[in-house]
């Protein structure tokens, strides 16, 4: 065994230094308050000084199961040994300052310093108490079922914090029985993450009033794709009557794009170049059931783009204003993209489902927006690799099973 003395400014720092030197496994052997430095006993420094052990590792064996089985044994056993000897330390302390301050009580100052040093060192176990009472809380809470979830829901691409929450709440709802079961935890984490999956709307046109929907979004998201594949399935398919208006100028492909999509589905397509257009050509299809606009594709991070485009949306003044994002996209750039186009975004259109093996980001990304999803596109085939967001569908993306059985 490795027996060492550690010296810090506080409790916190020094179960630092025995964490950096010993490690995790390390035990609390002694625990008490000194002075150092000063002069003849005045301007002393408070420290706290903690003596720790730690018992030499043994080299695991070549048998990669049995060895780790024989770790879980150690951890094991030095976490009662933890218990064990800060229990008996903090019983002895307390002894101590009934003891103290019982042969004090006929002197009023060595009582009071004696009191403040018990008081202090009380408080210095109860935060090492306090710090082992949670180091055993999360042991035991992630178990080797727990961790195995946890493992797998964030391989799915779930952050770590929202996978512990959502483990946490099926362990309130699961026996330990249960837990076993792979079948039983399955069918409670779907069910959990179905529950976060419900915020679904999709565009629904009215015979009384032209319906506007404008499209917004970083570069290279797909958004002229996804204009196509939607205005190509209310005309053809609900036999909609469609106009589609594109103010995305900066990109020449972009507007031969959308114009070969109108001439093949029978839709008018305008070219605007300015926000005063773009209200005249809103204007002059009110006749149609829906109106579909295509917007330039924005940085986030040039607030000039985004000025203009707000500004050619306060004159189209959309009923829905689609954010369309790619689930391509890392979580972090999501969210950033996402704060950006905020003030105006009312609902989502995820794409790029196809292009991705890890879609449990989705579910961060519904938590933390709280926007309405629309739609879902996995591919570039026009009209067909697009659906309608539900909450189930979701749900088989997020838990990988979305590509295979969707």
């Amino acid at each position: 065994m490795r027996v060492k003395r550690f010296v810090g400014d506080n409790v916190t720092d020094t179960m630092s230094k025995i964490k950096k030197d010993l490690g995790p496994e390390a035990v609390i052997l002694q625990t008490r308050q000194i002075k150092e430095g000063g002069f003849l006993g005045f301007f002393a420094r408070t420290k706290v000084e903690i003596t720790a052990a730690i018992e030499e590792k043994i080299q695991p064996p070549l048998d990669i199961a049995a060895g780790l089985e024989s770790l879980e044994i150690a951890e094991e056993h030095n976490r009662h040994i933890n218990s064990d000897v800060i229990k008996k330390a903090y019983e002895a302390y307390r002894d101590k300052e009934n003891e103290n301050t019982w042969k004090n009580e006929a002197k009023s100052e060595l009582t009071e310093y004696a009191n403040l040093e018990i008081k202090e060192m009380h408080s210095i176990l109860k935060e090492i108490k306090g710090h082992l009472d949670n180091t055993d809380y999360q042991i035991q809470a992630e178990s080797k079922p727990y961790r195995d979830w946890k493992d797998y829901l964030t391989e799915q691409g779930i952050s770590s914090g929202l996978s512990t929450n959502l483990l946490n709440q099926l362990k309130m709802k699961l026996s330990d029985d249960e837990w076993k079961s792979s079948d039983a935890v399955i069918s409670a984490l779907t069910n959990e993450v179905s529950a976060l999956c419900t915020n679904t709307t999709t565009i629904r046109p009215r015979k009384t009033k032209t319906l506007v929907v404008a499209m917004v979004g970083p570069t290279g998201v797909g958004k002229t794709t996804t204009i196509g594949k939607l205005a190509a399935g209310f005309s053809i398919i609900e036999r909609r009557k469609v106009a589609l208006v594109t103010a995305d100028t900066f990109r020449v492909a972009a507007v031969e794009q959308l114009r070969t999509f109108g001439e093949i589905i029978g839709v008018p397509v305008e070219v605007v170049m300015t926000p005063d257009s773009l209200k005249e050509a809103i204007d002059h299809h009110r006749d149609k059931e829906l109106i579909f606009i295509d917007t330039a594709g924005r940085s986030p991070q040039h607030d000039l783009h985004m000025s203009e485009l707000d500004a050619f949306l306060k004159k189209a003044q959309p009923d829905m204003t689609m954010l369309v994002t790619s689930v391509t996209t890392s979580f972090a750039d999501q969210i950033k993209v996402f704060d950006k186009f905020k003030p105006i975004a009312t609902h989502l259109i995820l794409t790029k489902l196809d292009e991705s093996y890890s879609l449990g980001s989705i579910l961060d990304l519904l938590v933390t927006t709280n926007l309405p999803v629309a739609y879902l596109t996995n591919g570039q085939n026009v009209p067909d690799d697009i659906d309608a967001a539900t909450s189930e569908k979701l749900t088989r993306y997020v838990l990988g099973k979305g590509i295979q059985n969707g």
